[in-house]
């Protein structure tokens, strides 16, 4: 029995499959994955920090593990910018559209399948970063207290930055549609701007808490993301942060509905 054409509708969970199922199929998800892993777990495995001998303990052990999360971050970011990017320089875009011709299912069906994989990395990355710290630093006393706020904040919080953050960069990469712009408008987002105060950009020093990294340090109340002047708590952080991801999107979707392609 066929189905007619007027009946057929391309559901938002279709999109997401479908999405989903085109980042599985390529073997780069795969090394984004280690290469998150990798490097924070060397970092902390070769650290040679020391839990303090006192009643903080519990928080420098959840605020250390926090720390692994810098590359991971930065390296997911760009991967979904380049995902994004990806779409129009292989030209892959035509088919994308043939699929799914609202543009703004696509875009939202993109962003989700990024801040899908890009959740459970971090999420990955933040048990084995667990594992390594207590297994290197639990005799000298390192803990992880579950009844401390903080703990929660830090192993839901990191997860949650990095969701919003490859939703940020999934909006990038779609409003620019180049690579090379892409990656360095997300590096420059994420790095180069929340540390130049260090070189003598003092004025800097005062914006970094609304960038993405001092916003992400914010919903966390760690440095783990980066340099940072002020906290704006954990629902100012995430205020900002979710401004950024939406803002991007925003921004992508109504520049996709002008264009040709």
């Amino acid at each position: 029995m066929s189905i007619a054409v007027a009946e057929a509708r391309l559901t938002y969970g279709g999109a997401v499959r479908a999405e989903l199922l085109k980042l599985t199929t390529t073997r780069g998800f795969v090394w984004v994955a280690l290469w998150s892993l990798g490097p924070s777990a060397l970092m902390l495995a070769t650290s040679s920090a020391a839990p303090p001998a006192d009643a903080t303990v519990a928080e420098w052990t959840v605020m250390t593990i926090a720390g692994g999360i810098l590359m991971p971050w930065v390296i997911l970011a760009i991967y979904a910018s380049l995902q994004a990017t990806g779409e129009w320089t292989s030209g892959m875009f035509r088919v994308s559209f043939s699929i799914v011709p609202r543009r703004n299912l696509w875009l939202a069906a993109k962003a989700t399948a990024l801040a899908i994989f890009a959740g459970l990395v971090a999420i990955a990355v933040t048990a084995l970063d667990t594992v390594i710290v207590l297994g290197k630093f639990g005799s000298q006393g390192a803990t992880i207290d579950w009844t401390l706020g903080h703990t929660w904040q830090i192993f839901i919080g990191v997860p949650a930055v990095c969701i919003m953050t490859a939703v940020m960069a999934v909006g990038i990469g779609a409003l620019v549609r180049t690579s090379g712009i892409a990656v360095t408008a997300v590096i420059v987002l994420l790095i180069v701007l929340p540390f130049a105060a260090f070189f003598g950009f003092e004025w800097v020093g005062h914006i970094t808490s609304y960038l993405p990294s001092g916003a992400g340090d914010s919903v966390i109340s760690s440095s783990a993301f980066g340099a940072t002047s002020d906290d704006l708590g954990v629902i100012g952080g995430s205020l900002v942060m979710l401004a950024w991801s939406v803002g991007a999107c925003v921004a992508a979707s109504v520049a996709m509905n002008r264009r040709d392609a």
